[in-house]
């Protein structure tokens, strides 16, 4: 049975090892860096890739849990307009701020509540599986306790036939 296992994770390294290969063959096919996610199916992940999953998305929405534009983020790749372009972008904005405030507040609220639901939920998760675990652990011993019951049960039911077949052999029954 481990060697069918082994046999098996090792067919699933070299698996692996070649779908690493074909996606460094499309990144050569393509010459650059791939610019977006493909999403893999959630339910084929393992327990330990499932985890770094969530954890990386809790801290990508976390990074963007303020909606609002930033100062800084307003450039322009022209090279003579850009700075008259910058200034009039930044003027604006410092202009209608006070109404993107009012409006992206709540947003920004909603965001935080998100955010901090979902690692409540996932600590909630996390300490009902280590609840799980120990409930199937004390199931566990349970049935090996009743397991040995059992087999005491047993010898003593066997204990007291073989008492009674012992005393009906001494005591015979007088029948007149």
């Amino acid at each position: 049975m481990e060697e069918t296992i082994v046999k098996e994770i090792q067919r699933l390294k070299k698996e692996m090892y070649k779908r690493k290969e074909e996606i460094s063959d499309i990144k050569k096919l393509v010459n650059k860096e791939i610019d977006r996610e493909f999403y893999s199916n959630l339910s084929e992940l393992s327990e330990k890739e499932l985890e770094t999953y969530i954890e990386e998305c809790l801290s990508s929405i976390n990074r963007n849990i303020d909606p609002k534009p930033e100062k800084k983020s307003i450039t322009s790749h022209r090279k003579i307009l850009g700075k008259p372009i910058v200034l009039i972008k930044r003027v604006l904005l410092k202009i209608i701020s006070f109404y993107i405030d009012l409006i992206l507040d709540k947003q920004t609220q909603f965001n935080q509540q998100s955010v901090a639901l979902y690692q409540a939920l996932l600590l909630r998760l996390r300490q009902n599986k280590e609840r799980i675990k120990q409930i199937e652990e004390k199931v566990s011993d349970c049935e090996e306790n009743l397991d040995i019951i059992m087999d005491k049960l047993k010898d003593l039911h066997l204990s007291l036939e073989q008492l009674k077949n012992k005393t009906a052999n001494h005591n015979p029954t007088v029948e007149d």
